[in-house]
């Protein structure tokens, strides 16, 4: 029986990294120009042009990836590979954003220039985004069946 590589492992392929190469470019897409996938080929280190080719015809065939208007794309659902990431990045983002609003608003506070009631407009604005995040997230979570549920909640009780 193999061993289970696990999501981890899963994250660190070359062909992930290949999508996520291509994903990460500006509106996910780059120029299909001559040289551009040998280009790929030798950035993503990989050890023959086979093997960079079993990979791109894989995306491709998954649809995953796809060749359109001189350009090679992510599609929606090579997209939503990176949903998770995605989410948590700009997760990650928010919070360092509200820190540097909390520290700006404390010294307005002690220098006076903004009004205390403001802090309750603050915490609505948090409130707010806090929902707007946890919104996004359970679009990432795995959809458990009816009977998935059920056992799940058997197994608590238990």
């Amino acid at each position: 029986m193999s061993k289970s590589r696990g999501i981890i492992a899963d994250i660190q392929l070359p062909r992930t990294k290949l999508l996520y190469l291509i994903y990460s470019a500006p509106h996910s897409r780059i120029r299909a120009a001559p040289g551009v996938k040998s280009q790929i080929c030798t950035a993503l280190g990989y050890k023959s042009d086979g093997h960079f080719h079993h990979d791109w015809n894989y995306l491709t065939e998954a649809g995953m990836l796809e060749e359109k208007d001189g350009y090679f794309q992510v599609t929606e659902s090579g997209k939503k590979e990176f949903a998770l990431h995605s989410t948590a990045s700009r997760s990650n983002q928010v919070i360092v954003g509200i820190g540097v609003v909390l520290i700006v608003y404390s010294f307005l506070l002690e220098l006076r220039l903004v009004p205390v009631e403001a802090v309750a407009v603050l915490g609505i604005a948090l409130l707010f985004l806090g929902g707007l995040l946890s919104t996004l997230s359970r679009e990432n979570k795995p959809e458990l069946t009816i009977s998935a549920r059920v056992l799940l909640k058997e197994l608590r009780k238990s």
